[in-house]
């Protein structure tokens, strides 16, 4: 396979149900972790499930959407030169419902019929563009939606646009706020733990969901941490699954290191995609156990941020990447007893300023993104 061009990764903000990065960086090292309940449709009732909620609320509505994301691009907007900014791409990944679009069909619906050359909409993907204008950024956007790894796939986009010459820098949101429809979606399928979120444990019943807002600029200016590469396909069982024996996963992570140019013994650590549902901690342990052996180092972020859905690929990239700055990989909490004997996830903060680390995002309709990163000393 061909090794892909590694690009810099030169800032990172975020703003989850913890705070800001540094809110969220005290709340691991303290496990002093804020959690919340939200009000869940099910076939029969709304009920309260622990959910990983801001302490001010964004609403589910155009203007509040677009000036959260303004908020955390503009973090690392301010400090771009003018120039940069004209050179600096928005990608936005979220696997937020685009109600925009849905009230457009049927408010425009009778009339398109009549007229269809008069329809029109305002989808999620005008936000972008909206933000990019005021912030003086440039004029090409783009917004992915595909459902969990949505930004971190836009992450890949991002790189592939600055390798092509298109631009010289992106910045790549990852966007999710509560939502009645998806939250009940997950509910239905009783995929919701009404407990706590227990990673690889014997014992774990399902995710805890989160609202997060993050972003990361991507370019070729020095920096000590790179992104080597990654890769990512469709592949699954079944739409909302994967098979037990993690093969579709095992074959997403070896490509990505493949491509990226290193081995399984070059990998310091994994950001485990670790949603603690039944079926997809199994596959994702087997895979990590087919390509590693049980001394590799992995750990999970949910647990003290909850599923962020289409910006956890942001989000636990600049959590993982905050922490090693701090010089330490965060624990596994909620572990007790490991669902593979002899692989165990993290129990214990771990000492690391750099290294290669592995980030696994797995999501529904078989979109599996795994991406290689690196920090160097310098």
């Amino acid at each position: 396979m061909r090794r892909m061009h590694s690009i810099n990764i030169l800032d990172y903000s975020i703003r989850s149900a913890q705070g800001d990065i540094t809110d969220t960086l005290s709340a691991i090292k303290n496990k002093n972790i804020k959690i919340s309940t939200k009000a869940v449709a099910t076939l029969d009732d709304d009920i309260d499930v622990p959910y990983f909620v801001f302490e001010n609320e964004v609403k589910d509505e155009r203007d509040e959407i677009t000036n959260a994301i303004k908020e955390i691009v503009s973090n690392i907007a301010t400090n771009l030169s003018r120039d940069k900014k004209e050179r600096t791409v928005l990608i936005i990944g979220t696997a937020l419902v685009d109600k925009n679009v849905i009230n457009a069909v049927e408010d425009k619906n009778s009339e398109y019929t009549k007229n269809p050359e008069n329809f029109s909409k305002t989808s999620i993907d005008s936000y972008a563009d909206d933000i990019a204008k005021e912030l003086g950024l440039n004029s090409f956007t783009m917004t992915i939606c595909t459902a969990c790894t949505s930004s971190v796939n836009a992450i890949l986009e991002a790189r592939n646009l600055i390798n092509a010459g298109l631009v010289d820098y992106a910045i790549v949101v990852g966007i999710e706020i509560f939502s009645k429809m998806m939250s009940g979606g997950f509910s239905s399928m009783n995929l919701l733990s009404l407990g706590e979120q227990k990673p690889f444990d014997k014992e774990r019943d399902g995710l805890i969901l989160g609202e997060a807002i993050a972003a990361v600029l991507l370019g070729r200016d020095d920096s000590s941490w790179s992104l080597r590469g990654g890769y990512s396909n469709c592949n699954s069982e079944t739409i909302t699954s994967v098979s037990a024996s993690g093969d579709e996963f095992a074959e997403v992570m070896l490509n990505a290191m493949e491509l990226s140019g290193v081995n399984a013994e070059d990998i310091c650590a994994i950001k485990a995609h670790a949603t603690s549902s039944l079926s997809n901690d199994l596959a994702e342990i087997n895979a990590i156990s087919e390509l590693f052996s049980k001394e590799i180092t992995f750990t999970a972020i949910k647990p003290y941020v909850g599923h962020t859905l289409g910006a956890c690929g942001v989000l636990e990239l600049a959590i993982l990447m905050a922490s090693v700055d701090d010089g330490f990989i965060p624990k596994t909490i909620n572990h007790r007893e490991s669902i593979l004997q002899d692989y165990l996830p993290l129990k214990e903060h771990k000492v690391c300023k750099d290294g290669i680390f592995m980030l696994n995002y797995f999501g529904f309709g078989g979109n599996n993104t795994t991406i290689i990163i690196q920090k160097e000393l310098v």
